[in-house]
């Protein structure tokens, strides 16, 4: 995936370009579970790195849980190499890497938090397990195999090569 800022932004649902040091927030509450979940896209001084963090914040932690549990990060950068696009660098969800794990793994995170951040405009807290199986499936393919060839040897006519002596002048074709 490599993508115009614009586009970028869309991608991740913001809708607008941010600028220098900007960050778009989104929050939901659930006040019977407890949970405040927050998303937030950020962008540095130069507008060179963005940032996507989703987190649940509790009232009363469950055991086991910190009182701020990041979700998801995710990293993007520009790349000058690539006339100044936008590419995902990291991906991690629940504290596992996705990063260069399956096929339009950079476009899958995307729409990943994408997901989550529709949910927290319904106020709703995000499934965050349901979304992950939607969105991040591991159902594509990295290359195909068009142009790949045969696993056989190719059957060559003898009679038909260049230079064949066989004609009764001695001269090939």
């Amino acid at each position: 995936m490599k993508l115009p800022y614009k586009d970028l932004m869309k991608n991740l649902g913001v809708g607008r370009e941010l600028t220098p040091y900007e960050s778009q927030p989104w929050m939901s509450h659930n006040l019977d579970k407890g949970i405040t979940c927050e998303a937030e896209v950020r962008c540095n001084s130069d507008i060179t790195e963005i940032e996507a963090e989703l987190q649940f914040m509790y009232d009363t932690p469950p055991t086991g849980k910190p009182p701020v549990e990041q979700i998801c990060r995710i990293v993007i950068q520009q790349q000058v190499k690539l006339n100044n696009l936008y590419t995902v660098a990291e991906v991690v969800i629940q504290g596992k890497s996705y990063s260069n794990k399956f096929y339009n793994w950079e476009e899958k995170s995307c729409n990943f938090f994408r997901a989550c951040v529709k949910e927290i405009k319904l106020d709703k807290i995000p499934d965050i397990d349901a979304i992950l199986k939607r969105e991040m499936k591991d159902s594509g393919f990295f290359g195909t195999n068009r142009g790949d060839g045969s696993n056989k040897s190719p059957k060559i006519n003898t009679a038909n090569l260049m230079y064949d002596m066989k004609n009764k002048h001695g001269r090939g074709f």
